[in-house]
């Protein structure tokens, strides 16, 4: 072996080292990096030679990582639901006595002291006063539904506008893991944002990924409509339907209805929540209105007037039909109050006062079999000039069965406590799982300080073999030339 040939081969492995070294250190200084996956060096034996960087591979585990995109999916998407349960479940505040509960109790409850005393004026002032805080109660909380499925909507198009930058970054990154693919260095770089990307898109939305040969990722919708093919990006856009619900597309086909995970996910299976709710409370009000109406028209007030509407319909609405947005209190004047059945006794009757009272625990009976015919037919009724739609009819029937308050408890609050007790649990066993894998992925992929300060060792003493090699082969070429001397 010649001594320039010892010399090649030992300039090599100085290089060689110098290039492992520089990794280990690279891997050290990003002990505390988030989203840093170690590199690894592979060095091989040159045949009959030194010794090469044969690659820096990048630690990843592809079955990890897309159970980790899975968990993250599922953990908030539940997340996303139970922030909108837990924002309807405080609208009925009833453990609190603050609640719509509360507020039907007070109003059935103050037509009481008017069954003792029907030409007490102060007692019926108290009917008006309970009716109106039953009727803010109820617009309250229409309102209030309607600003939760308002700010969710608003929630869903920024979260929207967020994964098409990311899908935009995402196809960024793909164009320069293909252009840097024989820079190692640099592609690893490019790969570490890869996945940092797929994990915050995979947060909003659920997706598939084909990771490809050249480690190019293609990004799918859970049911296949393409996100990001290399660097051609398909927009998600936002609208909202003539309900105001709002509707998500990619490239122009409609996916809202199969979006079941992500924050995006979770916040639209709250907006359906959110129309039950409002759908719910709408038939209460209405079945409410209609049969205390229907009673009240059959009486008369202190003036020998009858065929009076207790609730009417906000001046300032555009719907014909009465609901939890519009209802309002249509007596003003404490004496159209119809506590009587006989117009003789107008001051002293109190029969059909009674029979509202009554209607609080069963309203079987005031309309007529023909009447609730005509409801059940179609879920709309039209009495005295208002007219009074339904949702489901089902919810009539059940107010019938049960009464106003276990339709409101059974139907209306228990169901969404259930419902987020349940989604609390899945969240949280979500997350319990999330954070394993993470852990897992850590423990294979996370810089270990002492196990790259072994390496480092170990690479300094190659290095240092190699720097003498070519000292000592330094030397000798020194006295060959001065024997030539």
């Amino acid at each position: 072996m010649s001594l320039f040939f010892a010399l090649s081969m030992a300039g090599q492995s100085l290089l060689t080292h110098k290039r492992a070294m520089d990794n280990v250190n690279k891997n050290m200084t990003n002990l505390y990096s988030e989203g840093y996956a170690r590199r690894v060096n592979h060095l091989s034996d040159m045949p009959a030679s030194s010794v090469y960087l044969q690659k820096i591979e990048r630690v990843f585990d592809r079955a990890l990582f897309d159970r980790y995109l899975n968990a993250n999916n599922q953990k908030t998407g539940y997340e996303g639901y139970q922030d909108i349960l837990q924002q309807i479940e405080s609208l009925y505040n009833d453990i609190m006595g603050s609640g719509l509960s509360s507020q039907l109790n007070d109003f059935f409850n103050s037509f009481n002291d008017v069954a003792v005393n029907p030409d007490d004026l102060a007692a019926r002032y108290s009917v008006i006063s309970k009716a109106t805080a039953l009727v803010g109660r109820i617009r309250n909380d229409y309102n209030s539904l309607q600003n939760i499925k308002e700010k969710t909507s608003l929630s869903i198009k920024d979260n929207l506008q967020k994964l098409n930058n990311l899908t935009k970054q995402l196809a960024y990154v793909n164009k320069n893991i293909k252009f840097f693919f024989n820079d190692e260095v640099r592609l690893n770089e490019f790969l570490d944002e890869r996945d940092r990307v797929l994990k915050e898109i995979s947060s909003l939305i659920d997706v598939k990924i084909r990771i490809n040969e050249d480690k190019t990722v293609d990004l799918f919708t859970a049911k296949g409509f393409s996100l990001v093919v290399y660097d051609q990006v398909s927009n998600a856009t936002f609208e909202t339907d003539s309900s105001g619900n709002p509707v998500v597309r990619v490239g122009g086909n409609d996916i809202t209805d199969i979006l079941g995970n992500g924050k995006i996910g979770g916040y639209l299976k709250g907006i359906k929540k959110v129309n039950e709710a409002i759908n719910q409370l709408n038939d209460f009000t209405a079945t409410l209105t209609l049969v205390v109406n229907k009673q009240h028209r059959q009486g008369y007030d202190l003036n020998g007037n009858t065929g009076i509407d207790f609730f009417g319909i906000d001046p300032e609405s555009s719907l014909t039909n009465i609901d939890a947005s519009n209802i309002v209190v249509n007596i003003t004047d404490p004496k159209q109050i119809a506590a009587a059945s006989d117009p003789a006794y107008t001051n002293s009757d109190n029969t059909n006062i009674k029979k509202i009272i009554k209607i609080k625990d069963d309203i079987t009976g005031v309309l007529t079999a023909a009447e609730e015919t005509d409801l059940l037919a179609d879920g709309s009724i039209t009495i005295g000039g208002i007219t009074y739609n339904l949702n489901n009819t089902v919810n009539y029937n059940l107010i019938k069965e049960k009464s106003f308050h276990e339709f409101y408890s059974s139907n209306m609050v228990a169901p969404v406590s259930s419902e987020l007790s349940k989604i609390k649990t899945l969240a949280e066993d979500s997350g319990f799982l999330l954070e394993s894998i993470d852990q897992k992925i850590k423990e294979i992929s996370s810089v270990n300080i002492d196990e790259e300060l072994i390496n480092l060792t170990k690479l300094q003493r190659a290095y240092e073999a190699s720097a003498k090699i070519i000292n000592v082969t330094d030397e000798l070429l020194q006295t060959v030339l001065n024997l030539v001397k």
